[in-house]
């Protein structure tokens, strides 16, 4: 069956835009341009999960025919040395993945925390780096949080690449992929912007790519419309595709967004 975007068997979906003043109308829109999905942001206040209703948001969900995946605070820190303020992340991670569930979200995404750094006169050191087994024991517990929040469900929690992986931070997201209930979105800026540093870790691990930021990029410059920067859209695509992940057209505007679907068809194999 052919979507009024042009694509096939394949799940496309849009963020929360700064434009909208409601889940509803985010919601309307995802119906107007035939899109599957809407991801909600839990950094808008309209998505802040303590705030957000799952009754109201199924009642929407089935009132435009679109389903949500949820983006957890990009400041969000499980890892974090101070137990009061990791014990409050873990809380509302807790909460997040409890309201995923009760909707059937299939993915909660979140990005990979570096942690501090200190500058040194020669160099910048990563704490979570020097101080590797308060670091791992941070990983492990957040781990089993998640997989006892996540069992007997179809909800993943998805890390998203942002500025280039350390080789720190790789093994650690290896210890939670491990886990059935972790997965990898591919964001394709973030990963273009870093000459696509990661790419070997995703093409290693391809079988827990299950989502993607789609959007195009130039340079450092992310989240510009399909067809308006440098990154090869239709292998990327198509990598999805492979891979069974759902994609977000990433941009930040409704007019971009509208410009995006307009082209996606094209980069479509």
């Amino acid at each position: 069956m052919t979507s009024p975007t042009g694509r096939t068997n394949m799940d496309f979906g849009m963020p929360y835009l700064l434009e909208m003043q409601s889940i509803e109308e985010c919601c309307a829109l995802a119906k107007e341009l035939g899109l599957d999905f809407v991801e909600l942001n839990a950094g808008f206040p309209a998505c802040l999960v303590e705030t957000l209703d799952p009754a109201e948001l199924y009642r929407l969900g089935l009132k435009y025919g679109v389903y949500f995946t949820l983006h957890i605070e990009e400041e969000f820190n499980p890892f974090a040395f101070n137990t009061t303020i990791r014990n409050a992340w873990l809380k509302s991670c807790r909460h997040a993945l409890s309201i995923a569930v009760a909707l059937k979200m299939p993915i909660v995404n979140m990005h990979f925390p570096r942690g501090d750094y200190i500058t040194l006169p020669d160099r910048r050191v990563c704490m979570y780096e020097c101080y590797a087994e308060a670091f791992h024991a941070g990983v492990v517990a957040f781990r089993q949080m998640c997989e006892e929040a996540l069992a007997g469900t179809a909800t993943c929690i998805s890390i998203e690449n942002t500025n280039g992986w350390k080789t720190h931070e790789r093994h650690a997201i290896e210890y939670l992929l491990a886990s059935p209930v972790f997965g990898l979105t591919m964001d394709l800026g973030h990963s273009h912007g870093v000459e696509d540093a990661d790419e070997p870790f995703f093409r290693q691990h391809e079988e827990k790519l299950i989502h993607m930021h789609g959007h195009d990029a130039v340079g450092k410059k992310h989240h510009l419309p399909l067809g308006d920067g440098e990154i090869d859209l239709a292998g990327r695509f198509a990598w999805a595709k492979r891979c069974g992940a759902r994609v977000v057209l990433e941009t930040k505007t409704i007019e971009a967004l509208r410009l995006s679907i307009s082209r996606l068809p094209k980069f479509l194999v």
